[in-house]
């Protein structure tokens, strides 16, 4: 399976926050970091400071991922470039398979091919922020050779 990234459109990134923003609050929700009647307005002030020139905030690379052989849609991907200091990072944001195309290759495939632009952008190394609940998502990671650096525990207390 070959994906490719396409540079999104203004149709493709207003799409994409028409319910990245609410995901987002609800994955905060999930993890109890956020409360409900809190969570949408911090995530729109999340998106808002992490992309103050929407898809042209400098530094910040927004893109479809699109399966080569269907000319189709199947997710989306959004990774920042820190060039400061001796050896440039890039951190993904987002990363999105639709439903649709869960557990059929394209989030390894997307992840291989992100892989093999960080290269070519001489990135020393990926980093991601994933959900402990999220656990489709930490054994794809995983899977493909991305390691815990730091790891944030809470106690509720009764």
């Amino acid at each position: 399976m070959i994906v490719t990234f396409e540079k999104m459109t203004d149709a493709d990134f207003n799409n994409y926050l028409s319910f990245a923003v609410d995901d987002y609050a609800k994955e905060k929700v999930t993890a109890g970091t956020w409360a409900v009647e809190d969570a949408v307005k911090l995530a729109q002030a999340s998106f808002t400071r992490l992309l103050p020139n929407g898809k042209e905030t400098e530094g910040e690379f927004l893109f479809t991922i699109i399966d080569a052989s269907l000319g189709k849609q199947v997710g989306y991907l959004w990774f920042q470039l820190n060039s400061a200091g001796k050896e440039p990072k890039l951190f993904i944001y987002d990363f999105i398979i639709y439903d649709a195309y869960q557990n059929q290759g394209y989030g390894t495939a997307a992840l291989e091919c992100l892989d093999q632009l960080a290269r070519e952008m001489n990135v020393y190394e990926v980093g991601l922020h994933v959900f402990a609940h999220n656990k489709g998502a930490v054994h794809l990671y995983e899977k493909l050779g991305y390691t815990v650096t730091d790891l944030t525990m809470v106690k509720t207390l009764t």
